[in-house]
């Protein structure tokens, strides 16, 4: 798999999926992805377990649209117990 794609052709492409994308071009100081090479398509189970093999890869990761999934991508929780 490794096409350069639009942001609006991967989300007609892969509906409700995860992409991993290699040399994004993002949209300024945003999260929103523009374009980029398409490494992985992925479902909701196999996101987390991707993520953790290719740590520091420099791949950005982005769900097509929104839904329900596992996990928490992308994300910082703090909690506090006082």
């Amino acid at each position: 798999m490794t096409k350069r794609m639009k942001w609006d052709e991967i989300v007609k492409t892969y509906p409700n999926k995860w992409v991993a994308v290699a040399d994004p071009v993002m949209n300024g100081d945003t999260p929103d992805i523009l374009e980029g090479v398409i490494i992985a398509v992925l479902d909701d189970n196999d996101i987390d377990n991707f993520e953790i093999e290719n740590f520091g890869k420099g791949y950005e990761y982005r769900r097509t649209t929104e839904g329900f999934f596992n996990g928490i991508t992308g994300s910082s929780i703090t909690i506090s117990v006082g």
